[in-house]
């Protein structure tokens, strides 16, 4: 192609024609021109079309990511009612006239079973956005706030869980004598000690609380409820942002061009 231009340039410059030749260089000017804008569009086209690709696979990670933590959630709920349930049965025997340990330490032990493992949100996209610059490549300024919103929310939730979670645990733990608070008749403790060599009912002979205990006891279980309870209000409050998120992310989720 370019030998054939240069052919007719060279003839019409041989046979003295140089106001076609001036027009003629011109003309191919222009088409030079031309192609250099079409490849330029087509170029900014390509980089536009990967943008794009780029910001969907964003919104499908978050929307992963945000669907675990959901799960992540309902979970939580349903051990904060298992532990809830736990602390009021706890209670409740704890109001009758002669309740036994071996009755009510596994339940004391139920009411905070996995309280510290609260939620731990999947930050894996939005971590990466952050890192590498790239959150501006979000063009759905809706999303981007209530996505950048929502993790802010959750670290502060968490910070509130932990207190909770954080205060049944020292309570549990803040005894002056584990024997006569009962301990040996909780699961994990019982399972660790060899009855081959120690003989359970000499640590303590009383298999009934004393007022003292019974008054200690029903006090954490109150306790205990109150910091379930506070945990479970918490993740619930979240339920209805985050399946909006959801909802959002999913409308954003489509397949690449």
């Amino acid at each position: 192609m370019i030998k054939f231009f240069r052919k007719i340039r060279y003839n019409l410059m041989e046979t003295g024609k140089t106001g076609k030749y001036l027009k003629y260089a011109i003309g191919e000017i222009v088409l030079v021109v031309i192609g250099i804008l079409i490849a330029l569009q087509i170029n900014t086209w390509n980089e536009e079309r990967k943008q794009k690709n780029l910001e969907m696979d964003y919104y499908c990670q978050l929307l992963e990511d945000v669907k675990q933590d959901l799960i992540q959630i309902h979970n939580q709920i349903d051990k904060s009612n298992e532990r809830l349930e736990a602390s009021n049965t706890l209670l409740q025997l704890l109001q009758t006239d002669n309740p036994k340990y071996e009755d009510v330490m596994p339940l004391a032990m139920k009411s905070l079973s996995l309280v510290t493992y609260t939620l731990r949100p999947n930050l894996t996209a939005f971590e990466d956005l952050k890192s590498s610059g790239n959150l501006n490549i979000l063009k759905d300024n809706t999303i981007k706030i209530k996505i950048t919103d929502y993790y802010s929310m959750i670290d502060g939730m968490i910070d509130v869980m932990d207190i909770n979670a954080d205060g049944v645990v020292n309570l549990f733990y803040a005894q002056n004598d584990f024997a006569d608070i009962g301990w040996q008749y909780m699961d994990f403790v019982k399972n660790g000690i060899d009855t081959t060599k120690i003989d359970l009912n000499k640590l303590n002979p009383n298999k009934q609380l004393t007022n003292e205990s019974k008054k200690r006891l029903t006090s954490d279980a109150v306790f205990f409820i109150g910091a379930n309870s506070r945990i479970k209000y918490l993740y619930e409050t979240i339920l209805p942002d985050i399946e909006n998120m959801i909802e959002l992310l999913n409308n954003k989720c489509q397949k690449k061009e």
